[in-house]
C-alpha cells in the first residue's frame, strides 16, 4: 500500500496484546521515547471500557499526543459492539478530531463492515480486514499457530454470511465443551492469511502514508484530511453509510449471503 515508507516495528505489547490498563500508557510511551514520535504510530490494541470519556491507562499518553504532530491510527476492536473502544474512540472527542484516526474492517466484498468488527459514530473509517493476505516475515523456521476457539457453524453475530466465523474450518480448545481440551495447531510460513480491525487498521495508515510521499505532504494529520475528503468509496455499516479506505491493490471477493426464508 505504501511502498515508498519507513516502517519500524516495535513489539511492545507483547504476550499477544494482553497487558494491564496501568502500563498500557507507559508501554506508548516507551515506543516514541525510544523512537521519537513519528509521523503515523499505527496501533493494532485497545479495549473497553464502558465509559464514554476515555481511559484513565493512556490518559497521559494522549494528553501529550495531542500536542505532538504524529497522527495515531488506532483499530476499532473486535466485539461486534458499538460500545466505545480506547484509544479508537478519542477520535470522537473534542480535541482529538486530527489527533486520531479510528479505523473499522469491512468484509470481504467491501460492501458492508465485517461482522465482528465494532462500529458507531466514534469510529471514522472502515478499511479492508477480512481474510487479508500478506507475508510472514522474520522467521528462519516454520512457526505454530495454536487455534484457540472453534470455527462456528453460522456467523455468532447473526449476519449469515460466509464470514470468518466460519472460515477457516478447526477446533479450539476454548469453545469446546466434553471434548479433548487440546487445540488444533498449524504452522505458518511465506504468506498467513488474517482478518481483524487490528489488519484494517494499518491498510489505513498505509493509505495515509502513501497520500504523505505522493502529496511530498510533511504533516500527516493534514494527509489525513486530504484523503478523507478527496475519498469518494463508502460502505453500509448497520444501515449507515460510513466512509471506507480502499488501496488500488486491494480486490474484493463474493461473498455469499444467506438465502431469504420464506
Amino acid at each position: 500500500v505504501a511502498p515508498d515508507t519507513d516502517i519500524t516495528v516495535r513489539g511492545t505489547l507483547n504476550d499477544a496484546g494482553a497487558i494491564l490498563e496501568s502500563e498500557f500508557g507507559e508501554k506508548l510511551f516507551e515506543t516514541v521515547d525510544r523512537d521519537g514520535w513519528p509521523d503515523i504510530l499505527s496501533l493494532s490494541a485497545g479495549t473497553s471500557n464502558g465509559r464514554t470519556d476515555g481511559l484513565l491507562g493512556v490518559d497521559a499518553f494522549m494528553r501529550e499526543l495531542r500536542r505532538q504532530r504524529t497522527l495515531l491510527v488506532a483499530c476499532a476492536g473486535n466485539n461486534s459492539s458499538a460500545t466505545p473502544f480506547w484509544p479508537a474512540a478519542y477520535a470522537d472527542l473534542p480535541g482529538f478530531e486530527d489527533a486520531v484516526l479510528s479505523v473499522g474492517a469491512l468484509r470481504g466484498d467491501g460492501e458492508s463492515g465485517a461482522c465482528f468488527s465494532n462500529h458507531g459514530a466514534w469510529v471514522k473509517a472502515y478499511a479492508p480486514g477480512e481474510r487479508l493476505i500478506s507475508a510472514l516475515t522474520g522467521f528462519d523456521t516454520p512457526v505454530p499457530y495454536v487455534y484457540q476457539h472453534s470455527t462456528y457453524d453460522d456467523c455468532r453475530y447473526g449476519f449469515g454470511y460466509a464470514c470468518t466465523c466460519r472460515h477457516p474450518r478447526h477446533t479450539g480448545a476454548l469453545s469446546e465443551e466434553g471434548g479433548s481440551g487440546k487445540p488444533d495447531q498449524v504452522m505458518f510460513e511465506g504468506l498467513a492469511q488474517w482478518s481483524g480491525t487490528s489488519f484494517a487498521t494499518p491498510v489505513a495508515a498505509g493509505m495515509i502514508a502513501a497520500h504523505m510521499s505522493a502529496r511530498a505532504e510533511t504533516d500527516p494529520r493534514a494527509a489525513r484530511r486530504q484523503l478523507m475528503d478527496a475519498n469518494s468509496e463508502v460502505a453500509e455499516v448497520r444501515g449507515a453509510k460510513v466512509p471506507a479506505l480502499v488501496p488500488a491493490t486491494w480486490r474484493p471477493v463474493p461473498v455469499a449471503l444467506p438465502s431469504p426464508r420464506t
